[in-house]
């Protein structure tokens, strides 16, 4: 029992900090490169993400940056990323919750000068579900998909999917954070056999 009343006292202590403002800095310096990546959380969703790295055979940097802020219907999020080519791709995100789901719009760009566009929502009912996601390139459509799951009188969910994909169009991940390894390495603990 005492155990019990512990957890919620716990708990309290933990929430007081978790609201603050947590600034974290990685730095890395060896005979390529050196930089650093500082990452801010203000404790109620919000990130952001700044990193550059200086190549010292010719001086060439990379730069991240990323943001993320909460809204009072949803979220928006932007971020650039840059090589030591100087070529770079980025994006910009918005998603706002509707009555019965949500919408969600954006745009991207890639190191070859593409140009996307994305449009998205999702709904529900009582009986139903919905979503729907749009990409074009270049003011072209290039992906369209639907996927919906309706419950019929018998209680069964039915589920269909409709996807129209131009085939040199292959979906990305969302950008990365800025690559920035550690320069002592770590030790790997093997298991021992028997154990």
């Amino acid at each position: 029992m005492k155990k019990l009343l512990y957890i919620p006292v716990a708990a309290a202590l933990l929430a007081g900090p978790a609201m603050a403002e947590r600034t974290k800095t990685v730095t890395v310096e060896n005979d390529r490169i050196s930089g650093s990546k500082t990452i801010t959380r203000d404790g109620n969703g919000n990130v952001s993400v700044d990193g550059d790295l200086t190549r010292k055979s010719d001086g060439a940097t990379a730069t991240h940056r990323y943001d993320r802020e909460r809204t009072e219907s949803g979220w928006t999020a932007s971020g650039e990323q840059a090589d030591f080519k100087g070529r770079s791709r980025g994006f910009d995100y918005q998603r706002d919750r509707t009555e019965n789901g949500y919408e969600a719009n954006g745009s991207a760009y890639n190191r070859r000068g593409d140009q996307y566009g994305y449009t998205g929502y999702g709904t529900r009912s009582e009986n139903s579900r919905e979503r729907g996601r749009n990409v074009t390139r270049n003011g072209k459509v290039v992906y369209d998909r639907t996927d919906t799951a309706t419950r019929n009188a018998d209680g069964q969910i039915v589920r269909n999917r409709t996807v129209t994909r131009d085939p040199t169009f292959r979906p990305k991940k969302r950008l990365k954070p800025l690559k920035v390894k550690n320069p002592k390495p770590r030790k790997r603990w093997k298991k021992r056999r028997g154990r």
